[in-house]
């Protein structure tokens, strides 16, 4: 939520932000007018420049505080996971997975907007690349995760780092696939809850520790 406008020039800012974030909605980055955001806003196209050097200024002002919250939401998310390791617990639980991963789709349905301007809005601004490194960032923290299931002598074996890099943002990809194809927040949990399963039994697979192993040896004896 915005900061409450206690002066005129305030006012005029957040009311110009309204109608530019309405713009880049409709219309993308790409698509998006100066003179069109103006009108909304009930301003001349040169009072805008006063406030915002240029477009990408102005786009970076509607999206970069969720954009903050985001980023620092997933490095939270990527801390904790490697924390549970320094007591011996892994993330690959199912219950623990789905939980994980639907309080992901709520946090995106609560922002929804900005994330669609950053997955289908961004192109040509500087922030077209800020999902590529959020990839980048659950990379790291997925060869953080596998190196210390090493360390902890309990990983079967471990993926190839460039086959590792490509199903890691696969998996992200599969996940945005609710702001891309702009799923409504039922359609995206009954889309989920296909996915969590298949992602999970891959994973699982793929990051086979010792415990597992030994389960589903029991399991068959």
């Amino acid at each position: 939520m915005p900061p409450i406008a206690t002066t005129k020039a305030e006012m005029t800012e957040q009311k110009l932000l309204s109608c530019a974030k309405s713009e880049f909605l409709e219309k993308g980055f790409l698509g998006a007018s100066m003179r069109s955001i103006a009108q909304k806003a009930s301003m001349t196209t040169g009072a805008i420049y006063r406030y915002f050097p240029d477009k990408n200024a102005l786009f970076e002002a509607v999206v970069k505080p969720t954009a903050d919250e985001i980023s620092a939401y997933f490095e939270e998310i990527s801390s904790y996971q490697l924390q549970l390791l320094e007591y011996n617990e892994t993330v690959l639980e199912y219950e623990s997975m789905q939980k994980g991963m639907l309080q992901i789709v709520d946090f995106i349905y609560d922002r929804f907007d900005i994330f669609d301007l950053l997955i289908n809005g961004s192109n040509g601004s500087n922030k077209e690349h800020y999902i590529d490194s959020l990839m980048e960032l659950d990379l790291s923290s997925t060869q953080a995760y596998i190196h210390k299931l090493s360390q902890l002598n309990i990983l079967q074996h471990s993926p190839p780092a460039h086959l590792l890099s490509i199903l890691v943002k696969q998996s992200y990809r599969q996940v945005l696939e609710i702001v891309v194809s702009r799923m409504n927040r039922e359609e995206a949990f009954e889309y989920m809850q296909l996915l969590i399963p298949f992602l999970y039994a891959g994973w699982t697979r793929l990051l086979e520790t010792q415990n597992n192993s030994n389960k589903a040896k029991e399991e068959k004896q």
